[in-house]
């Protein structure tokens, strides 16, 4: 039986409205952070982080991912700035994200959670040589080195604006990197935009490295470009992929990100949009979480 989380920050960027939401109007147990009150969780003071924690208590919601923007930025360190979504964190370059690294695994700790977020650098062409695979899967291999040491587990996500976009491509990694403080955030909606049938093809070819599953549903718009949508209202199989988690029994939190906003609409009536879509599929395949 697997659980149910959302983003907050998809509620909203005030965290207490959108704990309120999630625990009393979703009466979900999971959170996944990422942005409050504008700031990155990487960049809040230790006192904002006391905060965090106090109102998270006070709802009395347990944390599902430390959702940091770690290696999102270039593969070979030439240039700091943002040059996409970072969440209100600064690109900055790679050794820059290392202290990102350290400073998710004190965050992880705080929050009594053994994920944290990892992508796999901005992406540098469809088709990537030799020399460049060899360091994408290097640096990786050394932040989870660094993880193990806490006995955590990088999730790295797979993100159609980086390396590692598909099922396919996160199956090659893992099997190079075969340990078990590596896992997969699994998400639908990213490996749609890259080109891929997330289920049944994405998903089937790295079911057995995913801990965490992302949910947002995508489809195009009438002039064919590639847009989000409410969750189930889009052209990605939910129902066979809730189907197939149920099925390959994973346990672990299944977190809505829905990045729908419906037009003239606010992020929090996108989400709750998205969650009335995600719970009527789950309830129409008699399927119960946690």
């Amino acid at each position: 039986m697997f659980k149910l989380g959302v983003f907050t920050d998809e509620v909203s960027q005030d965290f207490e409205r959108a704990l309120h939401v999630i625990k009393k109007d979703f009466q979900v147990n999971y959170v996944e952070l990422r942005t409050m009150w504008n700031k990155n969780l990487i960049e809040l003071a230790d006192t904002e982080i006391k905060y965090v924690k106090k109102l998270l208590d006070k709802y009395n919601l347990q944390v599902s991912c430390v959702a940091s923007p770690f290696l999102k930025c270039d593969l070979i360190e030439e240039k700091g700035g943002t040059k996409k979504d970072t969440f209100f964190k600064g690109e900055g370059g790679y050794k820059a994200h290392l202290s990102i690294l350290e400073r998710s695994i004190e965050l992880a700790k705080i929050f009594s959670t053994k994920l944290i977020r990892s992508f796999s650098f901005w992406r540098v062409k469809d088709s990537i040589d030799y020399e460049t695979w060899h360091e994408i899967v290097y640096k990786i291999k050394f932040a989870v080195s660094k993880v193990e040491k806490e006995g955590l587990i990088l999730a790295l996500e797979n993100e159609h604006e980086c390396n590692i976009a598909t099922g396919a491509e996160a199956r090659k990694l893992m099997e190079q990197i075969n340990s078990p403080h590596l896992g997969l955030i699994w998400d639908p909606g990213n490996a749609f935009f890259a080109g891929e049938i997330p289920y049944p093809d994405g998903y089937n070819l790295i079911k057995d490295r995913i801990v965490h599953v992302h949910i947002k549903d995508a489809g195009k718009n009438e002039k064919g470009e590639l847009i989000w949508l409410p969750v189930g209202k889009g052209e990605i199989d939910f129902q066979g992929q809730f189907q197939a988690l149920e099925k390959d029994n994973f346990q672990g939190v299944v977190s809505l990100e829905t990045h729908y906003i419906p037009k003239g609409g606010s992020a929090e009536e996108g989400t709750r949009e998205s969650f009335i879509g995600m719970s009527s599929i789950l309830q129409s395949l008699g399927i119960k979480t946690v």
